[in-house]
């Protein structure tokens, strides 16, 4: 018979909220360095590899000095390598490609989906129960991001359809992999050492992808911005250890609202540092967003 899987325990007290608010805003910050490194001519795989490499083994270091073990079990690298993929690798990698087009902020709005789509996720797999407000406010954030990418122009060129289309692929990924954590979660996982397979396995796809498209030859590329390299290591590794906290103490449901830290900053720093200037259907299909985004989460909190 076999061992069902663990569910982290909910928490709805201070510690939820500042860990919401820091990781949120921490994860915005990928935004504009991303942007930055582009502009010195960081490819985006070596970019996305470098991160995942880096900040995947100062975080096993870390779980080492705690003692928090981690098994290469099946259970475990299967765990590794779906979260890898769901939570890191496919986001990131997307993250990247579409940056370039659609700009920090824009890239950023996406991030106002998880939410949303991590509420229906839950519901499917029933680690959740849904109550009116909640479907109200799933049914409002889907208007809000029709607005956004629909046919009335919101976007700042037809021509950026696609690449928006493509961006909602991160939402997504991001939703999945957050039940995924929940329901998978390994007896007796502890979360640093869960942090640290996550990200390597996301290095691991990756790499795949680095060798498969023969972007390998472009890792010394990385030497064009170093230290925005080392900065976002240390801030990814830093992230993700606060990440998975969070989802020990609070769930699936609750830590994906820091999509919507991260979609403010990415829009202010948009908006402040590199001049991005969005229509009015962007800025009511975000309000909208947000207006679903409070009826999600002040609806019935995630079962236990």
């Amino acid at each position: 018979m076999s061992t069902p899987p663990i569910v982290p325990p909910v928490s709805r007290g201070a510690e939820s909220l500042l860990l919401l608010l820091t990781v949120g805003g921490l994860i915005g910050v990928i935004f504009p360095v991303t942007k930055v490194a582009q502009a010195a001519g960081v490819p985006p795989l070596p970019w996305a590899f470098s991160m995942m490499l880096g900040a995947g083994v100062i975080l096993a270091g870390l779980a080492r000095v705690k003692r928090q073990p981690m098994p290469l079990t099946g259970r475990y690298l299967r765990y590794f390598a779906v979260s890898g993929l769901l939570s890191m690798a496919l986001p990131n990698v997307v993250l990247f490609f579409v940056m370039p087009w659609l700009g920090a902020g824009l890239s950023a709005l996406v991030y106002t989906l998880p939410p949303i789509l991590t509420l229906l996720m839950a519901v499917a797999v029933r680690i959740e129960k849904p109550d009116r407000g909640r479907v109200a406010g799933i049914l409002m954030g889907l208007v809000g991001a029709l607005m956004i990418v629909g046919p009335r122009g919101s976007l700042p060129s037809p021509d950026l359809a696609g690449w928006m289309a493509l961006a909602f692929v991160m939402p997504a990924s991001v939703a999945a992999g957050n039940v995924y954590r929940t329901v998978a979660w390994p007896p007796g996982g502890q979360p640093v050492a869960l942090a640290a397979g996550t990200m390597l396995g996301g290095a691991g796809w990756v790499a795949l992808a680095l060798l498969g498209t023969g972007a390998v030859a472009e890792l010394p590329a990385l030497g064009l911005a170093p230290w925005l390299a080392l900065l976002q290591i240390a801030v990814t590794a830093l992230t993700y250890v606060l990440y998975f906290r969070l989802q020990v103490v609070a769930g699936p449901v609750y830590l994906s609202q820091i999509g919507y830290v991260a979609t403010s900053v990415g829009l202010g720093t948009g908006t402040l540092l590199f001049g991005e200037r969005y229509s009015p259907w962007v800025w009511g299909g975000a309000a909208v967003i947000v207006l679903g985004v409070l009826l999600v989460s002040f609806g019935r909190r995630f079962a236990r």
